[in-house]
C-alpha cells in the first residue's frame, strides 16, 4: 500500500514538475525562472522514485538506495521551507499565491512517503 502511495505520489510530482515547467515555457515574461527550477525538482524527484521502485535502478543497489535517500531527505527540507516560505508570504501580503504552497506540498509529501517507505522496507540498511 505505502509503494502504491509512492508511486502515485511520485507521478503527482512529474505532472506538476511539468506543469510549471510549461508555465514558465509559455509566459516566461511574467513568470520568474525560479518556477522553472522548482519544475525541474519536481520532474527530478518524481522520475527518480519511479525508476527506483520499478526497479530500474537495481544495478546500482545500495548507491542507488543511498541516493534516493539523500535526496527525499533534503526534497523534505526543501518542501517544508518552500511551503513555510510561501505561507509566511500569503500572510503578509493580499496577494493569496497557492502554487508555491502546492509545490513545497507535493515535494514534502513525496519526500515523507519515500523515507517511510525506506525504513519500513528495511533498504536503509547496508547489505553484506
Amino acid at each position: 500500500m505505502l509503494r502504491l502511495l509512492l508511486m502515485l505520489a511520485s507521478i503527482a510530482n512529474c505532472a506538476g514538475g511539468l506543469v510549471l515547467i510549461a508555465t514558465w515555457a509559455t509566459m516566461w515574461q511574467r513568470v520568474p525562472i525560479i518556477v522553472l527550477f522548482i519544475g525541474g525538482a519536481l520532474l527530478i524527484q518524481g522520475a527518480y522514485t519511479i525508476l527506483y521502485l520499478r526497479g530500474d535502478l537495481a544495478r546500482w543497489g545500495d548507491l542507488a538506495t543511498g541516493a534516493l535517500f539523500a535526496g527525499e531527505a533534503l526534497s523534505a527540507v526543501v518542501g517544508a521551507g518552500g511551503m513555510i516560505q510561501a505561507e509566511i508570504h500569503n500572510m503578509n501580503t493580499a496577494d493569496m499565491e497557492m502554487a508555491p504552497v502546492m509545490a513545497g506540498l507535493l515535494m514534502l509529501a513525496q519526500a515523507v512517503l519515500a523515507l517511510l517507505y525506506l525504513l519500513v522496507t528495511d533498504r536503509l540498511r547496508a547489505r553484506v
